[in-house]
């Protein structure tokens, strides 16, 4: 199943809530659009599902770079934080782990349509390393173009996602 379709499956769950996702001070819906200029921060997630003591990890993911009809360099690496867990002071998903992989915000190129960024959120698993996911100089352009997901979910031992969204923007 491409990444798309899982995460419209998982929004469309029954017996699933979409992660509520907040960019600066505004809550985007599953598939809203956002200019690029508007989600330069680092995204705030909560989900209504979330159980405390659990612990989570997000990716974010652009799935059409460098333009929607091509997407050659796609997917696109945006986001990996874990240690994820619920604040429920800040009704939030919130982590004092060090962030994996630094938030790239949107960058499309000016004459592109709206590329959708999706956020799947996994269990994170008991044991999980994120040592064994660092780069020593940082995580580059070259590290996050053509992002291959189910080899990261394997060597990450997360399963399946429990909850995604998705915003647009260009």
């Amino acid at each position: 199943m491409s990444l798309f379709k899982t995460v419209q499956s998982l929004i469309d769950k029954d017996d699933s809530t979409p992660i509520q996702l907040t960019l600066g001070s505004r809550k985007l819906k599953p598939g809203e659009h956002i200019p690029k200029g508007e989600a330069r921060a680092t995204p705030t997630l909560s989900w209504p599902a979330a159980a405390p003591g659990q612990k989570y990890l997000v990716v974010s993911i652009d799935l059409d770079a460098p333009f929607p009809s091509f997407a050659p360099l796609s997917p696109v690496l945006h986001w990996i934080q874990g240690g994820l867990e619920l604040d429920t002071t800040k009704n939030a998903l919130t982590s004092s782990d060090p962030v994996l992989v630094a938030w790239a915000p949107p960058g499309p190129p000016g004459i592109s349509g709206p590329h959708r960024y999706i956020f799947l959120l996994y269990h994170q698993p008991a044991g999980f390393t994120p040592s064994l996911f660092a780069k020593e100089k940082g995580w580059g352009i070259r590290d996050r173009i053509k992002w291959d997901q189910s080899k990261f979910e394997r060597e990450a031992n997360l399963g399946h996602a429990v909850a995604a969204t998705y915003f647009l923007s260009n």
